[in-house]
């Protein structure tokens, strides 16, 4: 049996809680001895419980059996909605298990889901949880590890450890630390300083926790110390945030199975059952589970909002439940102020039925800035609040309201036909809410007729609101003009309105798709470090979401490093299919797109122009990227996305008098991690031109030239009307080939260009309608 040997110097921790914040519960009013019992030890295989520490541990949780490659790069430290988040830092894979194991500590493995990849610590908002990769980039992604939003907080140090801080409404971070200083920095998502805690000791810091003692908030810091081998010392520190002091130092040290295996990993506080938990992981090894503290009585309160009544009474109701025992006669209190932040008068509530209590602030008949908060203790001394006097609750009382809504959004710059309509999203804030939020939009001019839809709000907690233009496909085409404006209205007695810009945008008729938000670096499809290299990527037809098919014109990675190696005989081959996974190289079926040399530019999404358009269908794309070198240097590295089951197949290798494309024939160990891909495509025809001349008398089709072609030929039609026109391919079983045209035209003379690249020689028809005039022509295609 392993044993992990902690030696910790002891200390108090002084707890409450306050329970208007998730699962942290916000800052506690003053200081409350933790009520512990203690209970049996309960023990994994591989760790014991010292003597000496003054926590009762709950568990340790050995994860190092668990299956899917869990155990190599785990670090997550969370627990959310009944579930343990297991987050690994060198992948896009969450781990989830119900905690219904011994101890309250994970159980039942409820299922894994891929998330923003290579997170290194997690700490949890009350909605959304967030970290970094080790950059500066903050990732905010919800319980099922779909990416909501990323914030950049440049310019104090990248991401590592981060625990969030309800008092500021911000985060708590700092980088593992290499080099002095190594400092702890608090900002919000506006890149806005909040807070800064600067430390001397040495590198290491990778899971932070926030919490709060004696009226104080505290950071824990979990450090790693000592590593490197099988002898592995972390360091537990508590951190006063208001000076910056070390108040308490702890190291855990054991022998580890393998080197670095139980180093400090990621680090929370979190509610479990009715105690405060502090979850410390060891890397790749387990997760402890620590009781801080019980939890106090939960009181459950909606916060008054801004309101145009003066005089009051202000009714201010919650609904407190005990925990094992009964409150304390006459310690339920409410404590309010007016237009003074820091004296505050109270009042006791009264408890009218069940678990309902109920308070009044006064009014004075003048506008007043008033906060308010919410406290009561139980029979064991145990404090229970909503909000505090250093976080409270508040609220203006305004008669006549003169300020307009707050209006934030992000202009359109352009819309593909194929995803017209375009979605409308912006923010609407004001002081007494918003009533409405509408679009009014013009096409072509704002003397046209003048549009209207409304926005719906976005019921996620935050002043977000969204619609889409209540128009469709059949009522725009590329080049069209879209002049819009938002406008808002508050839901003050005055109903005050406020509106944006008027800004334009164009149809076009090209498509941007990017697949894939991982970070992960991967070496492929440019692995310049061997001579030779071939990668096989699978992008699906659900993915790109261009089901009409279009010419691709390029497409594009993005570079995290590049080499500066030229890639002789470089191939770019597509094709479309039908597979949802790959394990092996596809020989057969490929259209060359690109052929020649390439040396990647530099980071950042680098496009590369395809010599051949490809067609895509619609259906899924599976590209090739080839090349064959006489020589080799570093490797270009690129974003990449762990995918399961597998879609990307790769080998490198040195072939010093042959063709890697043709020779790698074998694919390598398993490579889970797809290339993040963008590809703009031409939906439709490749190139519908009006030939600007004058209007034609009748409808005509005209024969396709060259005829018999290779693999791309051309083909008039002329409309004296404007109508809907639908031009298809069909082989001479007359199945559908292709859509080449389907939209309204206006009046004149067109040409269409077929490419047929992709098809197989034969005889081919194609086909006209429009306004009743339907045509049919035969061609020849000879390869």
């Amino acid at each position: 049996m392993k044993k992990i040997i902690y030696v910790l110097f002891s200390f108090t921790l002084a707890a409450v809680m306050i329970l208007g914040y998730g699962y942290l519960d916000e800052d506690p009013i003053n200081d409350v001895t933790p009520f512990i019992t203690k209970v049996p030890n309960v023990n994994s295989p591989d760790t014991t419980v010292p003597g000496n520490f003054p926590y009762q541990r709950l568990f340790t949780y050995n994860y190092t059996t668990q299956p899917n490659g869990m155990p190599t790069g785990t670090v997550g430290a969370m627990y959310v909605n009944g579930k343990y988040y297991f987050n690994r830092w060198n992948a896009a894979y969450m781990y989830r298990y119900w905690g219904d194991g011994p101890g309250g500590g994970p159980g039942t493995f409820a299922d894994s889901v891929t998330y923003p990849s290579s997170i290194r610590d997690l700490t949890w908002d009350g909605q959304y949880l967030y970290g970094g990769a080790g950059s500066t980039v903050l990732y905010k992604f919800d319980t099922l590890g779909v990416q909501k939003a990323t914030f950049s907080l440049a310019g104090n140090g990248n991401i590592r450890n981060i625990a969030y801080d309800p008092n500021r409404g911000a985060f708590w971070y700092s980088d593992w630390g290499s080099t002095s200083p190594y400092n702890i920095y608090c900002k919000d998502t506006n890149n806005l300083l909040k807070g800064q805690i600067n430390l001397t000791w040495p590198a290491g810091k990778y899971g932070l926790a926030w919490d709060s003692t004696g009226g104080q908030a505290v950071l824990w810091a979990w450090n790693q110390n000592v590593s490197g081998s099988t002898a592995i010392t972390n360091g537990l520190y508590k951190i006063s945030i208001a000076t910056g002091a070390i108040l308490d130092s702890f190291f855990f040290s054991h022998t580890a199975p393998a080197s670095n295996v139980g180093i400090a990993g990621g680090a929370e506080i979190c509610k479990v059952g009715n105690a405060m938990v502090l979850l410390l992981n060891y890397q790749n090894f387990a997760l402890g589970g620590y009781k801080l503290r019980d939890v106090g009585p939960q009181i459950a309160h909606t916060p008054l909002s801004n309101t145009q009544n003066l005089t009051g009474p202000y009714v201010v109701n919650c609904v407190i439940t005990p925990v094992g025992v009964g409150l304390m006669n006459g310690a339920t209190k409410l404590y309010w102020s007016r237009d003074n932040p820091s004296a505050f008068d109270s009042i006791a509530m009264t408890n009218p039925s069940g678990n309902n209590w109920t308070g009044n602030i006064p009014g004075n008949g003048m506008a007043a800035t008033y906060r308010y908060y919410i406290m009561t203790m139980d029979s064991l001394n145990r404090i229970g609040a909503s909000g505090s006097s250093s976080n409270p609750h508040t609220f203006l009382a305004i008669g006549t309201d003169t300020t307009k809504p707050v209006i934030t959004h992000t202009p359109i710059t352009s819309c593909p036909k194929v995803q017209w309509p375009a979605t409308v999203n912006c923010t609407a804030s004001d002081l007494f809410d918003i009533d409405s939020v509408w679009v009014a939009w013009y096409k072509n001019s704002t003397s046209s007729e003048r549009k209207r839809f409304n926005l719906s709000k976005v019921t996620d907690g935050t002043s977000s609101w969204t619609g889409a233009f209540n128009s469709d496909t059949t009522q725009v085409i590329p080049g069209d003009s879209i002049a819009y404006k938002i406008i808002a209205r508050d839901a003050s007695a005055q109903h005050n309105m406020d509106s944006t810009s008027l800004y334009w945008f164009k149809i076009v008729n090209q498509v941007t798709v990017c697949i894939g938000t991982g970070t992960t670096a991967t070496g492929w499809p440019f692995y310049t470090f061997y001579m030779d290299s071939r990668t096989d990527m699978l992008y699906l037809g659900s993915e790109i979401g261009v089901p009409g098919g279009g010419y691709i014109q390029k497409i594009g990675y993005t570079v995290i490093t590049p080499a500066a190696q030229t890639m002789e005989g470089f191939k770019i081959l597509m094709q479309n299919t039908s597979l949802t996974t790959i394990t092996t190289f596809t020989s057969t079926g490929w259209t060359t797109a690109y052929d020649g040399s390439y040396a990647v530019p530099g980071a950042g999404l680098q496009y590369i122009n395809l010599q051949t358009p490809f067609y895509y269908n619609g259906t899924n794309l599976l590209i090739e990227i080839c090349f064959n070198n006489s020589s080799y240097t570093s490797n270009t590295t690129v974003n990449g996305t762990a995918i399961t089951p597998q879609r990307n197949t790769h080998q490198h290798s040195d072939i010093s008098a042959g063709d890697g494309c043709v020779q790698i024939v074998t694919p390598g160990t398993t490579y889970t991690t797809l290339p993040n891909i963008c590809i703009v495509i031409e939906p439709g025809p490749m190139g519908v031109t009006n030939l600007n001349t004058e209007i034609p008398m009748t409808y005509a089709l005209s024969q396709n030239y060259p005829n018999p072609f290779n693999p791309v030929t051309k083909i008039n039609f002329a409309l004296p009307k404007q109508g809907f026109v639908t031009m298809k391919i069909y082989d001479v079983l007359g199945r559908e080939i292709r859509t080449l045209v389907n939209e309204v035209k206006t009046p004149g003379n067109y040409i269409v260009e077929f490419n047929a690249s992709e098809l197989a020689s034969g005889v081919y028809f194609y086909r006209i309608e429009v306004n009743g005039f339907s045509d049919v022509k035969r061609m020849m295609l000879i390869k």
